[in-house]
């Protein structure tokens, strides 16, 4: 399930930013869904991505935060389709790595994802 929602998640992320990641992985615990996307960024995304993060504004928290409501916006629809009634409840976004090239987000679900695994509760496409 993991590698098919990579892939799903991969569609997504595509859809939002026009261009897709370089590699995704996605890890599930319990109520969480963890994103962990590899980008190449250009060099003016990467040089306002460096700027806002050493702004000492809030500019880069800021940012991640629409990132995030953003996410959740586009992702609710993708998880309510595997199984009806799964939305996000929060989410958290965050950068690492040279050029900020590994995002990490996750997603706290308000189901129990394993459970509805065991459970055979999943529809993936």
């Amino acid at each position: 399930m993991e590698r098919e929602l990579a892939k799903l998640t991969s569609r997504v992320r595509k859809n939002i930013t026009e261009r897709g990641p370089v590699d995704t992985r996605v890890s599930i615990m319990n109520h969480f869904i963890i994103l962990k996307f590899t980008a190449k960024f250009t060099k003016p995304e990467t040089f306002m991505l460096e700027h806002m993060h050493s702004h000492e504004s809030e500019v880069f928290a800021d940012y991640k935060m629409k990132l995030a409501l953003m996410m959740k916006e586009n992702f609710n629809p993708v998880f309510s389709f595997i199984h009806m009634g799964l939305s996000i409840e929060e989410v958290e976004t965050t950068f690492f790595g040279p050029e900020f090239t590994e995002q990490v987000t996750v997603f706290k679900m308000n189901k129990d994802i394993e459970v509805l695994l065991k459970n055979d509760e999943i529809n993936m496409p």
